[in-house]
């Protein structure tokens, strides 16, 4: 019984590092994928630096997620989102749920894993963009 045990138990522990070695390989995907999105919308920039400004004439964000940009706009490189939650007074997950809908708008956030956590940042040619010409019509935040 024992020996059935110990053979179940090196079945698990080989299913989870294959689990463990999938998600860092989708995880390497994700970062290749945003790169090349990234790229692409650079391009697009430079073909018709009106673009973004086109595309977000109907976003609108909300007080939390204006909140949750400035925390990321304000930052010089990326951010873990635990360091960004604590920074802005939130939960992970609310800050989590923050991201995500600001990503669902359009707004390009980038997302990297580094040593094996998730940093956030803006992409830069929008930030760019954001500081020259203020796409998202945020306002100075109250006093």
């Amino acid at each position: 019984m024992k020996d059935d045990l110990d053979v179940h138990l090196d079945s698990i522990n080989q299913n989870t590092n294959e689990i463990q070695s999938n998600y860092e390989y989708m995880a390497d995907i994700d970062a290749k994928i945003e790169k090349l999105s990234e790229k692409i919308d650079e391009v697009q920039m430079r073909l018709d630096p009106h673009f973004y400004t086109k595309f977000f004439d109907d976003i609108r964000i909300s007080r939390k997620e204006q909140d949750v940009f400035l925390g990321l706009y304000t930052e010089e490189d990326r951010i873990s989102i635990p360091d960004l939650a604590r920074k802005l007074g939130l939960t992970v997950e609310m800050c989590q749920v923050l991201l995500s809908s600001l990503k669902a708008k359009g707004i390009p956030v980038v997302k990297q894993l580094v040593d094996e956590q998730i940093h956030v940042s803006l992409d830069y040619t929008f930030k760019d963009l954001q500081a020259r010409k203020n796409v998202l019509r945020i306002e100075a935040p109250f006093c």
